[in-house]
């Protein structure tokens, strides 16, 4: 007759909880050393006006490729993402200093969006004032936009 190691059940229960907390241990020392070096993450939200149409079709399913230029208020350009697709893009938010922004939405043959924004460390807000355009929203590291047809 072949032996089986068994074991009491009062000692599976202290084994998982000395692994439990060697596991929490392990979360709350090391999770801020990750957090702090991970780049913040930008939900960027497109739609074009004319997607359903026979015209827009010449893009493929993908759109005509939207770019987002973080504008700084001297009007320097303090970091591009280029080739935004239709629907959710994520956008990386690193080497940016804090302060406030306009977000510039532009895509080839359609008028361009800017946002106010404001960068705090990893994230990003819109001004408690911000006044937007129809068809554009700003929320915590959300920008959605609409673009319409230029004319």
């Amino acid at each position: 007759m072949t032996k089986t190691l068994e074991i009491k059940g009062g000692l599976v229960v202290a084994l998982l909880l000395l692994l439990t907390g060697i596991v929490g241990t392990l979360f709350i020392v090391l999770g801020p050393q990750a957090t702090e070096k991970s780049p913040g993450v930008i939900h960027i939200g497109v739609r074009y006006a004319n997607e359903r149409s026979l015209e827009f079709n010449q893009y493929g399913k993908s759109g005509p490729g939207a770019t987002i230029e973080i504008v700084a208020a001297d009007g320097k350009v303090a970091y591009t993402h280029e080739n935004l697709q239709i629907g959710r893009n994520l956008m990386p938010l690193k080497d940016i200093p804090n302060g406030h922004y306009m977000a510039r939405l532009s895509a080839p043959g359609y008028v361009s969006r800017e946002l106010p924004i404001i960068v705090e460390g990893r994230m990003i807000n819109p001004p408690k004032d911000a006044k937007l355009d129809d068809g554009s929203i700003a929320d915590y590291n959300l920008i959605g936009v609409r673009f319409e047809l230029s004319p």
